[in-house]
């Protein structure tokens, strides 16, 4: 079902032409440009003579991705900090051994270039192509309302994190007690995203908390891979009836999105194949 791809605040973007993980690897390297003995405001790390600057690590392709909280962002931060550490020191030893001259990673640069140059301008073809206004995403809902339908018992969450357990506690006791001033606070801070969860699709530890009765509004702070994180339950929806267009608006705009961006990207294509001289010799 496409709603388990709902998160927080999720904008449509145009389909990424840089699927491998290997390219985003390498855009994350190419936009950590070191600074060759220049002083540079907010320098956050250092290998030698290159730097790793604030206004660089906020534009990468790692950063860029889904929203986190202010707690997540920081800790994702941290680690891409020291992914640039250790990308700079394997490469500052690579070329001292001339592999940045290679044939291999100078087509392999050239072909990345063009990806990226033909990214950019899909992005300005298509852009204004694919938007979706609110009377287009009402007709969608009313039109295919079946696909919305609950096949099974789902539960809107927030999910919340925290790095110390104390932390997890405290905002645990404050959503028990309601204290709406300290939620706010917490969704601000810490709200990572919120998700439908349906039996099988959790880790099997949190399970049972949801599907062996009526879960808790709150439940317990749960520790995982060196985080903690509270389950706020919002809505519940038994099955056979529906997703509120509410909830599944965002979930609309992108599934229309999709759709008008495979129709305009194939008539672009078929256009710049016509004006252009392609041959295949294979």
């Amino acid at each position: 079902m496409l709603l388990q791809h709902f998160t927080k605040n999720m904008m449509y973007t145009l389909i990424p032409f840089i699927k491998n993980k290997l390219l985003v690897l390498l855009a994350t390297a190419l936009f950590f440009v070191a600074c060759s003995e220049k002083e540079t405001p907010q320098i956050l790390a250092r290998v030698n003579n290159a730097y790793l600057t604030e206004e660089n690590l906020n534009i990468s392709p790692l950063l860029l991705d889904t929203p986190l909280s202010k707690e997540s962002h920081e800790t994702e931060k941290k680690n891409l900090i020291e992914t640039w550490i250790t990308t700079e020191l394997l490469y500052q030893e690579g070329v001292k051994k001339n592999l940045d001259k290679t044939p291999e990673i100078r087509n392999y640069m050239m072909q990345y270039q063009k990806q990226l140059v033909a990214n950019q301008y899909l992005q300005l073809e298509l852009g204004d192509k694919i938007r979706t206004d609110d009377e287009e995403i009402n007709e969608y809902y009313f039109q295919n309302r079946e696909q919305f339908k609950v096949t099974s018992l789902t539960y809107k969450v927030n999910v919340y994190v925290f790095s110390s357990q104390e932390d997890a506690n405290t905002a645990y006791r404050a959503f028990l007690q309601n204290n709406q001033d300290k939620i706010q606070e917490y969704k601000i801070n810490n709200l990572m995203l919120t998700r439908f969860i349906q039996e099988k699709s959790i880790l099997p530890d949190i399970q049972h908390l949801f599907f062996s009765g009526t879960p808790p509004k709150i439940l317990q702070p749960f520790f995982f891979k060196d985080m903690y994180y509270l389950f706020e339950t919002v809505e519940t929806y038994p099955v056979d009836t529906y997703f509120p267009i509410a909830d599944v608006r965002e979930e609309i705009r992108q599934e229309i999105g999709i759709i008008k961006y495979d129709q305009a990207y194939r008539a672009l294509i078929n256009k710049l194949r016509k004006k252009a001289t392609v041959e295949i010799t294979y």
